[in-house]
């Protein structure tokens, strides 16, 4: 019997590859996140550009937290079973106006990961068509499809993003969400956004979660076990950090992603190519 989720949704999620509206933080408890956000930023503006990206989840103890949100993972172990990794958390923030657009692409199309991980799309700001909220195309999370790759600067220099080749627009749907609700969709899903051509900042948070048993086509992943156990040893456990990006946690977060960088975000790597993620200026390698 489901703990969180009910059968429909779980029929959707097979078929589809998403589930979406799932109502699972309370709005109190997203002004307080998005107040915790927007002080950071005001208090080291230089270090949000890179801390709110890949691995949040080692740098702060509270987004750690968020990730292991007791009803947010009785609906993952819904989907993906009781022994439950959190292999990334990252920020997707809109400024007003912002012409940041995501394009589609499946975050499992580089490395596979089978069972394949489930992102949870967590509403801190409500999510519209207007403000660059997610969309999906339903049912295209069967297999990889034909993608390319590109350098793409939205969200992090130089990054190299794969791209889902032919997708039918007319396919696409637009979700809605209120803050505290949840999308939840497969990592083979095509996704994507558009560009933000509201007046107000639309803040999303997005976790991996990843089965205990689950192995990696490439390289090996790294995650927090945030339930049951891990029997397998196929990722490599990961620390919980201790306050607020501290000195000790960016270290932490550097050593980890260096350690084990090939990541369902980063791709693999080639041979002799160089480890880039987002860091301090002084520890980013020179382009």
């Amino acid at each position: 019997m489901p703990k969180r989720l009910t059968e429909s949704q779980l029929d959707q999620f097979n078929e589809l590859g998403f589930v979406s509206g799932v109502g699972l933080v309370e709005p109190s408890e997203c002004s307080n996140i998005r107040e915790r956000i927007e002080a950071f930023e005001a208090k080291r503006p230089e270090d949000a550009v890179w801390a709110f990206d890949i691995k949040a989840n080692l740098l702060f103890d509270w987004v750690y937290q968020l990730g292991a949100h007791e009803a947010t993972l009785d609906a993952v172990e819904d989907l993906l079973g009781p022994n439950i990794f959190n292999t990334n958390t990252v920020f997707r923030i809109k400024e007003p106006g912002s012409g940041t657009n995501y394009g589609w692409h499946q975050d499992a199309a580089r490395i596979e990961v089978a069972p394949c991980f489930v992102i949870a799309y967590l509403a801190i700001t409500a999510s519209t068509p207007e403000n660059g909220g997610l969309r999906v195309v339903p049912g295209s999370h069967r297999s990889t499809l034909p993608f390319k790759i590109i350098v793409n600067d939205d969200g992090q220099t130089q990054r190299k993003v794969a791209r889902t080749l032919q997708v039918e627009e007319s396919d696409a749907l637009d979700l809605t969400l209120e803050p505290g609700e949840v999308t939840f969709f497969s990592g083979l899903l095509v996704h994507g956004s558009r560009a933000n051509r509201s007046r107000q900042r639309r803040i999303a948070i997005l976790t991996d979660y990843t089965a205990a048993h689950a192995r990696q086509s490439k390289g090996q992943g790294s995650g927090q076990l945030v339930r049951g156990v891990d029997a397998w040893g196929h990722i490599a456990p990961e620390p919980v950090p201790v306050g607020s990006c501290t000195a000790a946690s960016v270290v932490l977060r550097r050593d980890v992603l260096n350690t084990y960088p090939e990541n369902p975000l980063m791709g693999s790597l080639a041979p002799g190519e160089t480890v880039r993620f987002p860091d301090e200026p002084a520890f980013m390698p020179q382009t």
